[in-house]
Formats: structure tokens, C-alpha cells, sequence
């Protein structure tokens, strides 16, 4: 017994200077307090959720809920400033005062604001912003490139772009084309660029095959993209230096012509569009 007593004062001093950091670091949490609240749309009044409250100058942050409710625990008694954001909405800050183990209210009301959108550009790989490429690429608006009469994706591409050469074979309807990005690279081999519509690469080649007609000359070769409606076309992307080999291979060494054709959205109801040309030919005897 002796020698037990003797043993057990220093393990009590001991555990007890270990149970003091953590009944103190208890007592500071008892004396915290808390935030919650609420965030609503300004229009309808109902809850937001997914909306971002972070302390500012803290790494501390929540997200209201479906309700647009939110909850901060364990808070630093003093004045904070609470700062609320959701894409879509225009940001709030707010000075909130929490209390020695209390709970303060915080209610938010967002109002609707437009994102300005930063442009985007599609190079083979997915997309990237338009200031961090690095290499050269030229972008088409379809919208701006289909003006009057164009039968095909060539058209669009006439004087909208830098670089970019389209040589006319003849002057038939649908007749085929040759496509220079950046001048010719090859005195036997083709010059054309690589087409990829949709993620899809498109074998630039005649569609027509070689044959002899009646009068004993070849059939003409028809443009492999007659078969793309110029109204069909989203978003045209040209690919013009070295880096598009690095996706596509060797078969990229004239460029690449990324197209995107337009997609179904299920916002909204069906929609239908008419175009019609109509030309007259009048001859004076």
C-alpha cells in the first residue's frame, strides 16, 4: 500500500496537467456563440439555396439549405462581418454582432443581377476561356456569317477570318473547295484542314466518286460539307498553329476547322424556323 500511495500522487499531478489545456479549450468553446439566418430572393420572398455565407478574414463558411437557412457554430464572440453570394445575385455583406454564448440573427435578401459570362473557345479538347489560350486560334459567329445566301460552311468562312484562303474550284453548286490556313505546306500531298464536326473528324475528300460522264470528262467533286445546313451551325473554331497537332495528330498539319452544330435545350417550347430564297433571271432579246 505504501508503495502505491506513493506512486499515485505524481500520476494525478500528471493527469491533471493534462486534463487542464483541454477543460480550459471547453471552456472557450461554452463561452463562443453562433449565427443563423436566412437567405431570400428579393422578387418572390422564398428561401435561396446553395447561397455561400463565409466570415470574412475567417476559414469559416456554410451554405443555406432548401429552405435558404443557414447555421454558424462556434463563433468568436465580437462583431463579424458576414458576406453572402450566389451565382445569379448580387453579393451582401453584413456586420453581425455574436455574443458570449449566444446566437445571433442574420437575414439576407438577395436581389437578381446578370453575370457577364466570360467567352469561351472550343479547342478539341473541351473548352478554355478566350484569354488563356496561348495559341492562335479565330473564332466565326455563325450568326454574323450567315447573311444572304450561303449553301455551305465554306461560305461562312470567306473573309471572316485571318489567314485563312478559300480557293473556289468552279463555279457549280456545291462544287468543292480548297481550304489554305496559313498558305499551302506541301507541293504533292493535300493542303486541306482536318474538319471535325460535333467531336467527329470528317475525311475531306470528294463525295463524288471518279468517274466519266457522257461527254467522256470526269464528274466535278462535290465539297464534303454540303451535307452540314449553315443554319444547323453553333460555333465555328480554327485551330491555325503547331498546338493542334498535339490533339489531332499529323492529320492537323493544315489546321484544324472545329464545328458545332446546335443542340436541343429543354427550356422553353418547340420552335420552328423558315427561311426561303427566291431568285428571278431575266433575259433581254
Amino acid at each position: 500500500m505504501m508503495r502505491l500511495s506513493r506512486h499515485a500522487g505524481p500520476i494525478l499531478a500528471f493527469l491533471s496537467f493534462l486534463a487542464a489545456p483541454l477543460a480550459a479549450q471547453v471552456a472557450a468553446v461554452a463561452q463562443n456563440g453562433g449565427i443563423r439566418g436566412q437567405v431570400v430572393d428579393s422578387v418572390t420572398q422564398q428561401g435561396l439555396a446553395g447561397v455561400t455565407v463565409l466570415i470574412q478574414g475567417q476559414p469559416r463558411q456554410t451554405a443555406t439549405g432548401a429552405d435558404g437557412n443557414f447555421t454558424l457554430s462556434d463563433v468568436a464572440p465580437g462583431t463579424v462581418v458576414l458576406k453572402v453570394t450566389r451565382i445569379g445575385y448580387g453579393p451582401q455583406t453584413r456586420s453581425v454582432n455574436v455574443t458570449a454564448a449566444g446566437t445571433a440573427e442574420a437575414r439576407f435578401v438577395l436581389a437578381p443581377q446578370a453575370s457577364i459570362l466570360e467567352p469561351v473557345v472550343v479547342t478539341g479538347y473541351g473548352t478554355q476561356r478566350r484569354e488563356a489560350i496561348t495559341g492562335s486560334v479565330s473564332t466565326v459567329d455563325p450568326g454574323a456569317a450567315n447573311v444572304g445566301v450561303k449553301t455551305n460552311v465554306d461560305q461562312m468562312l470567306q473573309g471572316r477570318a485571318a489567314g485563312i484562303d478559300i480557293i473556289q474550284n468552279n463555279g457549280e453548286p456545291g462544287a468543292g473547295s480548297q481550304i489554305l490556313i496559313r498558305g499551302g505546306s506541301s507541293i504533292s500531298n493535300t493542303n486541306d484542314p482536318l474538319y471535325v464536326i460535333d467531336g467527329v473528324p470528317v475525311i475531306n475528300v470528294p463525295t463524288e466518286p471518279s468517274s466519266y460522264g457522257v461527254g467522256g470528262t470526269p464528274a466535278l467533286p462535290r465539297n464534303p460539307l454540303n451535307l452540314l445546313n449553315p443554319q444547323d451551325i453553333a460555333s465555328i473554331t480554327i485551330l491555325k498553329d503547331a498546338s493542334s497537332t498535339a490533339i489531332y495528330g499529323s492529320r492537323a498539319a493544315n489546321g484544324v476547322v472545329l464545328i458545332e452544330t446546335k443542340k436541343g435545350n429543354r427550356s422553353g417550347g418547340p420552335t420552328v424556323e423558315f427561311e426561303a430564297f427566291q431568285s428571278l433571271l431575266s433575259w433581254i432579246a
